[in-house]
């Protein structure tokens, strides 16, 4: 049985079409992602279940990666959820952004290349560029978009985190600086050496969707499942938000959270 996409047709479809994205099947099978879920749900070891449930179903690397940032334990996935800011609460703080999380995933979405939806709440691309993370004429794009999107619904203050040991992240952090000032938001970019060490979680509203720092979060956004959503054309390659518990042990379809 497939997943199925929000749009009603097979997941995966999407991907197929664009060059750079990375091969999903078409009717990605949903017993695989089932039974992960069923595996974290009952203590089995993450990695081990992955494992199993990936040489069960022969499911590529990629397809492997996509469960692996997609489907968590039902603890997991509500504790996260639980943690997710709605509506425009924000906005009354500041917003600290994980910057090549954030960007490359908005970056994903302009090229085509595989997102999936999480069963935690989040957006995670599967591209893998962090580490050889080069800006483009792409780059630019996700740049606007993201500010363009905080022009629209600004925030108090925004602070952007890079990581300062991955390349070209001086200029990604100058692009947003730059950008930031001409908009008129307050708010600054820069490279540190860690940025999950250097959030002021207790007084911030986290956007980003790596899994350590959403723990870490006392709240967060996805920011760029906003951006996207608000622009009505996006479906990602896979959705595993329905893969929540209900009270009869069956999958069940988890709400949305509320737009800015």
């Amino acid at each position: 049985m497939p997943v199925e996409s929000p749009t009603g047709g097979t997941a995966g479809g999407r991907n197929d079409e664009h060059p750079m994205t990375f091969p999903l099947r078409r009717g990605f099978p949903a017993e695989a992602a089932a039974d992960f879920f069923a595996f974290q749900n009952r203590g089995y070891p993450r990695t081990r279940a992955l494992e199993w449930v990936g040489d069960r179903y022969c499911l590529t690397r990629t397809e492997r990666d996509a469960l692996n940032r997609g489907v968590f334990g039902q603890a997991e996935a509500l504790g996260r959820r639980s943690r997710m800011c709605l509506g425009a609460s924000w906005r009354s703080g500041l917003l600290a952004v994980d910057g090549h999380n954030v960007h490359i995933t908005m970056e994903s979405a302009i090229l085509g290349r595989a997102i999936v939806r999480a069963n935690d709440g989040a957006l995670r691309d599967l591209a893998g560029l962090s580490a050889r993370f080069r800006m483009t004429e792409a780059s630019l794009t996700a740049v606007d978009a993201i500010c363009g999107f905080l022009r629209k619904y600004p925030p108090r203050e925004v602070l952007f985190l890079f990581d300062a040991p991955m390349s070209h992240s001086g200029n990604l952090a100058s692009a947003y600086s730059e950008r930031l000032c001409s908009l008129g938001l307050a708010g600054d970019a820069r490279a540190v050496p860690v940025p999950e060490r250097e959030f002021p979680y207790s007084v911030c509203t986290v956007a980003g969707s790596d899994r350590a720092v959403l723990d870490a979060s006392v709240r967060w956004i996805d920011l760029v499942g906003w951006i996207l959503d608000e622009a009505g054309v996006f479906v990602p390659a896979l959705d595993f938000s329905r893969f929540i518990l209900s009270a009869d042990g069956r999958p069940e379809e988890a709400s949305c959270p509320e737009g800015p």
